[in-house]
């Protein structure tokens, strides 16, 4: 058997160390270790690189077999000092290089390729340049005569540049700065999919949240998401950054300087606050990146699965009380919940003023067609007839909009975000309908509007009996008691009607005035926390009676 030196050596001059004297052999054995190291010959004119098998091979022999430093120097070809410092540090020695290699056609050219992908940071996403593609640009155009490889490995290492990603924490005075953004979520309402933006206003320093959704992002939604964003957090920040999105900026100038929009101004005046906007592009995207991941975690935690629900209303219900049950949560590298850094900053954010902020936006003037609507954004809203071919406003609220003429709101109609809907108030074509009563059977206003199953049986009835032209008067006049006494009390009247053998709208007119006069009758006097009154009665005046109190006769009556 050989000594105990356990590890793999290839053709070094230890055959006094190796079994049957194998100087060939580039292994000797040792019980239950095996170790690779390099096949390297002693006394050369070379020296041998350094690496860990290497590094490995010289401590065990030092350290576990009692080699000297001088005899590992001769077997390994290296300097006694090499071998002394490799011995002494029981770190894997590492290749070191003392100066940056000259780079010298990389360097030429870095800020040409530095300019490109700048440039790139607004571009679409798949309209930005390749390696090949700068690579063709600099030798077309600026006449490059260097290798397309120099060039690739010049733009992965911008790209991956470390120090482009680096941020710098920020602390937040209480009361000072709050953040907002949209982000899109679906929500399912009655069973169909339906796309949603979400706005979010974030305070800065207590992370407290606002969040509401939105059909769609206007003007209109952007005002009013501040408006209700300010009364829940009970007051009003110092300042709020924006990205520059087009309901706030009409237009980006040098560094900060940024053209309003009027609406956005108005609002800035109403509440007081001042608007910080992020550098263009990308490259201000983690200027407000604190509400850009709430909205992620909204998302994440609010929006999956996707909501059911019955309203927008419902949602955004929910939503609030969302963000008031996170107020119990506390932020990752905080020592306060939400809410408890709120109390702090809640004290020192602005007043409010006395009324909220009118959120609706004036739109241009317009004429109602003959059709009796005006239209917005593709959708037609119905106004009544004696406006017909006159100029009327529009104001437009998220979830509404105001019709008018002068200082007069005509109408007032749930808004539409569908396209080419109509949106009609059957009163308004009653007048008209009177006039053509053969008309009611295929009238858009009548046929869209939700009425009792009974309504359009007893139109078919009446027309039977009476008529198309006397059937259709009936029916509208019918219709407008519907306005009047409502679905419940018209309903029932129809049915008596019909049961009596006179359905007509002189017999529906008399049976719901009739119930009007039941109803209107004087009831009793509750006199129970008055017992001595229970006693009291009191008689009507005969009308002889009630003459003579006048001072008439009978005689001057008949006369």
């Amino acid at each position: 058997m050989g000594t105990s030196v356990g590890f793999v050596f290839g053709k070094l001059k230890l055959s006094r160390f190796l079994d049957n004297g194998n100087r060939n052999l580039s292994t000797f054995r040792t019980p239950g270790i095996m170790v690779a190291s390099p096949k390297v010959r002693s006394r050369k004119p070379w020296a041998l690189m350094i690496d860990e098998d290497v590094w490995h091979s010289m401590r065990v022999l030092h350290f576990r077999q009692g080699k000297s430093k001088k005899w590992i120097a001769e077997e390994f070809g290296l300097s006694r000092n090499t071998v002394a410092k490799y011995l002494e540090h029981p770190e894997p020695p590492e290749y070191r290089i003392r100066q940056a290699r000259a780079r010298p056609v990389a360097s030429k050219w870095e800020e040409h390729v530095r300019l490109i992908l700048a440039e790139d940071q607004d571009a679409p996403r798949k309209q930005k340049h390749t390696a090949k593609r700068i690579f063709d640009r600099l030798v077309s155009e600026q006449g490059y005569d260097g290798s397309e490889r120099t060039i690739r490995a010049l733009v992965a290492s911008l790209r991956s540049n470390a120090s482009s990603r680096a941020f710098v924490p920020l602390v937040f005075a209480p009361g000072k700065d709050a953040q907002v953004d949209f982000g899109e979520s679906y929500v399912d309402f009655n069973g169909v999919r339906t796309k949603l933006y979400g706005f979010e206003m974030r305070l800065n320093y207590s992370r407290r949240k606002f969040q509401m959704y939105f059909r769609s992002p206007n003007m209109e939604s952007f005002l009013e998401a501040h408006v209700q964003a300010f009364q829940f957090f009970g007051g009003v920040p110092e300042r709020i950054s924006y990205d520059n999105l087009g309901l706030a900026v009409v237009s980006v100038g040098k560094g900060r300087e940024r053209k309003l929009t009027k609406s956005f101004k108005r609002l800035m005046g109403y509440y007081s606050f001042s608007a910080n906007f992020c550098t263009p592009g990308k490259r201000g995207a983690h200027e407000k990146g604190g509400v850009e991941s709430g909205i992620g975690y909204s998302r994440r935690n609010w929006m999956v699965p996707v909501p059911k629900c019955a309203s927008m209303d419902d949602l955004n219900e929910r939503l609030i009380e969302k963000c008031v049950t996170d107020g119990g949560r506390m932020v990752a590298g905080q020592t306060q919940t939400i809410d408890e850094a709120f109390a702090v900053e809640s004290p020192l954010l602005l007043a409010l003023p006395p009324a909220p902020f009118d959120s609706g936006v004036r739109k241009s003037s317009c004429f109602v067609d003959s059709y009796q609507t005006v239209v917005l954004e593709g959708n037609r809203y119905s106004v009544p007839t004696r406006f017909v071919g006159k100029p009327l406003w529009f104001r437009a609220y998220w979830n509404r909009i105001q019709i008018g003429t002068g200082g007069e709101v005509v109408v007032e109609h749930l808004r539409s975000y569908a396209d080419g809907e109509y949106v009609l108030l059957p009163e308004h074509y009653f007048d008209l309908l009177e006039r053509r009563p053969q008309a009611v059977a295929y009238a858009r206003p009548l046929l869209q509007a939700d009425w009792p199953p009974n309504y359009w049986q007893c139109y078919k009835e009446m027309s039977a009996a009476l008529g198309l032209s006397r059937a259709g008067k009936d029916f509208v006049r019918i219709l407008r008691c519907h306005a009047q006494y409502g679905a419940d009390r018209t309903s029932s009247a129809i049915e008596e009607a019909r049961l009596a053998g006179a359905l007509n709208a002189d017999v529906v007119v008399q049976i719901l005035d009739r119930a009007r006069l039941t109803q209107t009758m004087v009831e009793p006097l509750d006199v129970s926390d008055r017992p001595e009154l229970a006693s009291v009665t009191v008689a009507l005046l005969e009308t002889n009676e009630y003459q003579k109190l006048l001072g008439e006769t009978d005689e001057q009556h008949v006369a």
